[in-house]
């Protein structure tokens, strides 16, 4: 082999064709594999035995390869170089020298440079790389014209990336030794909001695949750090248009080509217009830029790259207006169990109502004390006419406000310990979409069929049951087909958790095998079982699991916060939350940083007891649809909790369109739900075995009854026990106030009821510190202790239910049991008013400790996302008028997990003159009916005015 080298090529001959010297023993190995490698690499021509090759591509050799070509030596000499003056200025430019070796001394002779080779003192050596490159862009940057200030960063950012970080240290000049400059040629937008609660246009840059060594196939990473970005818009706001260089921090600059500075000074004159042309480049930012720049600009290369974007569903980004859907023809639901809470003064009880009635009150109380006034005066919100004054003052105002808290936190449970709503200066700008409430303008039940095969994953760390191994196949087959979403709404504990994760693992197995593109998987749920999710990751996935976590909740939401809170420029990291495999949010979360979380692109979103996002009409509800996400996993054991349009509401989030519009299901399936009519509806949706698993259904369900055959027996137990004559007469009373009162006096005499049945002391006047309850006032409580003296007897564990807030208190009935049983601490309480950490501690207590113990739970916030299976007794002391509620608290216990046989005890009071005709066996048997259509045919099992009405009809009147 034979190379002769010139100014501007090598030209190579071989003593053979090409492909027999390559296979000539006597050929050194490395140099053949290194000309195939080559050769191949630049489309040269080896049918002859003479070719070329540049010189470029030999100084890249490796010093063994160059010496088995019999080329010179590799240069021993460092390179320096100098610039005659600053970078940016007119006229600079970069001079070489050659050090002595090990010194920062230049050599005494002057070099000569012919093509690859090097000549000094007699000597000749091959200037291998990085020199030979770094010459010529020395060349290059001293070529440039005096003028071309901004070429002299790009052409130094190159030669800087060619010497690498240990050839740069042997530059002496110490200013050009310290400036960094980095190259972009794209960039992607993030969507914040500004001061006034409007969406604005924040550029990122791309790094530059050409300068960055990467694959121009694949999508460049983001050029700058997160505080560099934020530095580099605001020097793109304060610089001249078209500039092309900008100065960062600590010597650096940023450089952009030519394509991409005069899309930079669009987005720039973009983010100083109105919020309407923002939020048009906001919607369709490649539309918005081709009406700035044309189209032509925008071909080849990518210039735009959409690294964030809203779901197709969002129409605008807009102040939120609460919505109003006055055709709906439902029942009214105002006959199911009162939450009112108020204050009791003089004696007398004033009803405050609800949260948002409540706070006005706190506001009449502000602003008697701003005035100097020694009272206020509160109304009861459904009557004008009862008042009461209360004082004016500080102590006041706290009672309100912790009543507030609680009544609140028991309306939404999720909202114990959440991430409230960041208050801005301007007004709430969220994400508009496409309802179909009217009619289906937003269709999006499959996609095409994605590629992988069903199996269960690698990373799972337990085997899974049966109907689990079904529940996860179901899952992947649905990705498979090009589902766009599943509602898993197995019944509660058949573990629906796990499933979902070994979904979750399955898929980012798909992503390791390059079977599908790396996005983040978001889980959406009530904050209280965020930790719980967590937990079972680690329990169920052999790690890493899903993957790196990022938690958007609680204290760790504040390091995801970027901007200012005083002026509400409040947003979220989408970079962080991008890079993440999996994340855990909670349902106010999402809806308070909408704009940030629906510019990302999910995998996956997993919304967890999705009966939170059962109203068509609220805000959270339109955020979670709105959410840019490839598929979608609504999980809940109530899919139909209140009426049917709660299924057509979590189904439009899953499968959008999937149902028709809601006005439309609401006239086929909610104006006459016949049986008939709520089987079709099963066989619509419904998944049963044996079905088609190429298509499958929108949702699976099972029943524990049906599916878990290991687990211990559940019994249910309706206990009737004679009213004690207090109570009677209490009862007796109140089932008149409709007879003498008339028909308006309805809803008085159903609380009356209500309260009595429980006790009656509740109605007749309530509880405080000084008038403790007497247990044998009440059927109910006389039934439950009877119950409990059992538990107590066998060193059990029982689970009590009582919405009542103050039974839950400390010197009511956890006194009372403490006292009865001789505990060695008063009962552990979960409702409204105990935060997550709290909450978890004693769900942990309760489960490690040995011996009796009882538990008293509001069903609101006690009936979701916790384990207690410790517990084999559940006790509803009080009825909830809703099955489904029920049928979650009970589920507490009876769960995977359980290793007694459990005892759901119903608790009722009976008129020793009608006990057939009492009001808490009416109640029984209406529930009963109620639960069994739930279970079968997804009937809603809330307790209707019609049906208040016949129950009603049917007491028997004394």
């Amino acid at each position: 082999m034979n190379i002769e080298l010139t100014n501007s090529e090598a030209n190579i001959s071989l003593p053979l064709p090409f492909d027999e010297w390559v296979r000539d023993s006597s050929t050194h190995a490395g140099l053949a594999a290194q000309l195939l490698s080559d050769t191949d690499a630049l489309g040269v021509d080896t049918n002859t035995q003479k070719f070329t090759l540049p010189l470029q591509t030999l100084a890249a050799w490796s010093e063994p390869i160059a010496r088995a070509a019999k080329l010179p030596p590799n240069s021993p000499l460092p390179l320096d170089i100098r610039a005659s003056q600053g970078l940016g200025k007119a006229n600079t430019k970069l001079n070489s020298r050659w050090l002595r070796p090990g010194t920062t001394l230049p050599i005494t002779a002057s070099p000569r440079i012919e093509g690859l080779c090097l000549h000094v003192s007699g000597k000749t050596f091959r200037l291998q790389e990085p020199y030979f490159t770094s010459l010529r862009l020395i060349e290059e940057f001293n070529a440039l014209s005096s003028d071309d200030t901004t070429e002299q960063f790009r052409v130094w950012s190159s030669l800087r990336k060619h010497l690498g970080e240990e050839q740069i240290g042997n530059v002496s000049d110490f200013n050009l030794r310290a400036l960094r400059v980095i190259s972009a040629d794209s960039f992607t937008l993030n969507f914040k909001t500004d001061q006034h609660g409007n969406v604005q246009l924040v550029p990122v840059l791309m790094a530059d695949a050409s300068t960055e060594g990467l694959d121009p196939n694949e999508t460049a990473p983001r050029a700058l750090l997160e505080a560099d970005e934020t530095l580099f818009v605001n020097r793109l706001d304060e610089m001249r248009e078209g500039s092309a260089a900008f100065p960062l921090a600590d010597g650096t600059y940023v450089v952009v080509d030519e394509r991409l500075q005069k899309a930079l000074a669009v987005m720039r004159e973009a983010r100083q217009a109105s919020p309407e042309v923002r939020k048009r480049a906001v919607l369709n930012p490649e539309l918005f830029l081709a009406e700035h720049l044309g189209d032509e600009i925008l071909a080849g290369k990518p210039l735009f790259i959409e690294t964030e974007s809203y779901s197709k569903r969002v129409l605008d980004v807009a102040e939120w207006i609460p919505q109003i859907l006055p055709w709906q023809k439902i029942a009214s639901q105002d006959w199911s169990p009162s939450d009112e809470a108020g204050f009791r003064v003089g004696g007398k009880d004033i009803p405050l109502g609800n949260s948002n009635e409540i706070a006005q009150s706190i506001r009449i109380v502000e602003e008697a004390i701003a005035a100097g006034e020694a009272t206020a005066v509160l109304h009861d919100p459904k009557n004008s006419k009862i008042s009461a004054e209360v004082p004016a003052n500080t102590a006041t105002l706290t009672a309100l406000g912790q009543l507030h808290k609680a009544v609140l936190q028991r309306e939404s449970p999720e909202l114990i310990d959440d991430e409230k709503e960041d208050k801005s200066h301007g007004k709430v700008q969220v994400l508009i979409i496409e309802t179909n409430f009217e009619e289906t303008g937003y269709l999006r039940s499959t996609v095409g069929r994605r590629s992988g095969s069903r199996r269960l994953p690698d990373c799972l760390r337990n085997a899974p049951k049966p109907h689990q191994e079904d529940g996860i196949s179901w899952l992947q087959q649905h990705w498979l087909s090009g589902s766009k979403g599943a509602l898993l709404a197995d019944d509660m504990g058949l573990g629906k958790t796990y499933q979902s994760l070994a979904f979750m693992g399955w898929l980012r197995e798909l992503m390791q095998a390059g079977l599908y593109p790396k996005k983040p998987i978001m889980i959406v749920a009530p904050v209280g079982l965020l930790k719980n999710w967590e937990e079972e990751h680690n329990l169920h996935l052999l790690a890493p699991g899903a993957g790196a976590l990022v938690r958007a909740y609680g204290p760790d939401l504040r390091k995801l916060k970027q901007g200012a809170q005083r002026n509400g420029t409040v947003s979220l990291d989408t970079g962080t939350l991008q890079r993440a495999d999996w994340i855990l949010a909670n349902y106010e979360t999402i809806n308070n940083y909408q704009l940030s979380f629906g510019s990302i692109e999910f995998a996956i979103i997993i919304y967890d007891e999705a009966q939170k996002i059962k109203s068509p009409a609220v805000r959270v509800t339109q955020a979670a649809k709105a959410m840019n996400t490839e598929f979608t996993l609504a999980m809940t054991g109530t899919p139909v909790e209140n009426r049917l349009a709660d299924l057509w509401c979590i189904a439009d989030t899953v499968q959008p369109g999937a149902l028709g519009d809601l006005k439309e299901f609401s006239q086929r399936y909610e104006k006459d739900p016949s049986e008939d009519v709520l089987l079709s509806l099963r066989n619509m949706i419904w998944h049963e075995p044996g079905q088609d698993d190429d298509h499958p259904r929108m949702m699976l369900r099972r029943l524990k009854i049906d599916k878990l055959k290991g687990l211990p027996q559940k019994k249910e137990v309706s206990i009737s026990v004679p009213m004690p004559p207090r109570q009677q007469e209490a009862y007796e009373r109140a089932v008149t106030i409709k007879q003498t009162k008339g028909p308006s006096a309805t809803l008085e005499m159903i609380q009356a009821l209500r309260s009595i049945s429980l006790h009656p002391a509740t109605y007749e006047g309530g509880f405080s510190a000084e008038n403790s309850i007497n247990p044998d006032d009440s059927a109910r409580f006389i039934a439950c202790f009877n119950i409990l003296d059992n538990v107590y007897a066998k060193q059990e564990k029982a689970l009590i239910f009582v919405e009542s807030l103050e039974l839950q208190s400390d010197e009511h009935l956890p006194l009372m049991l403490m006292r009865k049983y001789h505990m060695r601490r008063a009962p552990l309480v979960i409702n409204g008013e105990v935060d997550t950490a709290t909450r978890q501690r004693r769900v942990r207590q309760f489960q490690e400790e040995n011996g009796f113990d009882v538990m008293l739970l509001s069903p609101k916030a006690g009936g979701v996302g916790i384990t207690l299976t410790k517990a084999n007794h559940v006790i509803h002391l009080s009825r909830w008028w809703n099955p489904a509620v029920e049928d979650q608290c009970s589920d507490r216990a009876y769960r995977i997990g359980q290793e007694k046989d459990v005892t759901i005890y119903y608790l009722i009071a009976e008129h020793p003159g009608a006990p057939t005709q009492s009001f808490d066996v009416k109640l029984d048997q209406l529930m009963a009916r109620k639960r069994q259509l739930s279970q079968r045919l997804l009937a809603p099992s809330i307790i209707t005015k019609e049906d208040m009405s016949d129950l009603l009809d049917d007491l028997n009147v004394f």
